[in-house]
């Protein structure tokens, strides 16, 4: 075999070494993206089913009348989950269904500042917590 076939057998083999090297460097990327967006669906699973029992949670204690217990676990979500205007519903129910008006409102304003597209809800229940809180407020003796 002359050396000018050998050279170009040489450069073909190194191509096809870089084409291979490309391809293997192009799939391993491939391979981690995938794994990254798995990863963080599974999360964003777990935390809609993680929300999603504790939003049936709250139904169930709030139904059955068990505010404070509804209360404390309002609490404890939104610790595990401070951005979700779930929780803080579920805490300004809470609040209402024990009588705790004022801290209800609070709680009110800080989910609008939390999700201001949710400001009809909680127009609606601002405007529910202040018709309770006139018929609730002691009348002047005359």
């Amino acid at each position: 075999m002359d050396t000018g076939a050998l050279l170009q057998e040489l450069v073909l083999i190194r191509w096809l070494l870089l084409f291979t090297a490309v391809a293997a460097a192009v799939g391993a990327l491939a391979f981690l993206v995938i794994a990254v967006n798995v990863v963080g669906m599974a999360r964003e699973v777990r935390t809609m089913r993680r929300s999603e029992f504790r939003r049936a949670e709250m139904e169930t204690l709030l139904a059955s009348g068990h505010s404070r217990a509804a209360k404390s676990s309002a609490l404890d979500w939104i610790v595990e989950q401070p951005h979700s205007a779930e929780a803080h519903w579920a805490l300004a129910k809470a609040h209402a269904q024990l009588g705790e008006l004022t801290e209800a409102k609070q709680v009110l304003d800080d989910l609008r500042r939390l999700a201001p597209d949710e400001d009809y809800r909680i127009d609606a229940w601002l405007d529910r917590l202040d018709s309770e809180f006139q018929e609730r407020r002691p009348r002047p003796v005359p």
